[in-house]
């Protein structure tokens, strides 16, 4: 893992804030081990060998978007091999929903649907949400600073645009690629140093906690007056 850069020490370093983009080099390594390694599945859905013919495809290739076979295995490509050209190792685990659903806004808001339970009983059912857009976390922050995006997105110290990236990641899982041309064009790494300076931030700033509370709050009442 070390001579791949994503070892422990490299997970740690991508945490603590921006790394170098990997070199073509150590991309083109790290997308042959993942296309030949002999005890996943991967390389059988993209192609890159005979599929083992006990293994279901149609099930996992249809979970990343897509209406036809191309698109599909493109859109899995993408998921599973886009992290590996990046110097920022992202956990997918931020953006789950309910805190058991992984995977796009429609697949979630499909297995929500035709999902059955008891509500009182079963947390992740109670506290279902659906995805959260970028516009209405920007409408929410907004609403509750009292003035205008474009008034405190730029502004030296501001706590909002690193609130917003930190609520796109968590409550929209959208990727740092996807927030960084949201906010104007940032760097994936760039991105991910500010929500990790965010989440610093809420450790000690009792107060900007409770503004989050109060964006949250808004985010889930947008009506509330």
């Amino acid at each position: 893992m070390a001579s791949l850069g994503l070892d422990k020490s490299a997970r740690a370093a991508s945490r603590a804030g921006p790394v170098a983009a990997p070199s073509a080099e150590l991309v083109t390594e790290r997308l042959k081990v993942l296309r030949e390694y002999r005890w996943s599945s991967y390389p059988g859905y993209e192609g890159y060998r005979q599929p083992l013919n006990w293994v279901w495809r149609e099930a996992l290739a249809s979970l990343c978007g897509g209406h036809t076979e191309q698109e599909r295995l493109a859109a899995l490509r993408e998921y599973t091999e886009g992290p590996a050209r990046q110097g920022v190792l992202e956990a997918p685990w931020r953006r789950l929903l309910g805190g058991v659903v992984l995977g796009t806004a429609g697949f979630a808001e499909d297995l929500w649907q035709r999902t059955r339970g008891n509500p009182r009983e079963q947390k992740p059912l109670r506290a279902r949400a659906h995805t959260t857009s970028w516009e209405q976390i920007v409408a929410a922050l907004e609403r509750v600073k009292g003035e205008s995006w474009n008034q405190f997105a730029e502004r030296h110290g501001d706590w909002g645009r690193d609130a917003a990236l930190w609520l796109g990641q968590c409550a929209g899982r959208l990727r740092l690629a996807e927030l960084g041309r949201l906010v104007g064009g940032l760097d994936y790494a760039v991105v991910s140093k500010a929500i990790a300076r965010f989440e610093r931030r809420m450790q000690t700033d009792l107060q900007l906690r409770e503004q989050l509370i109060a964006v949250q709050h808004a985010l889930d009442c947008p009506n509330d007056k």
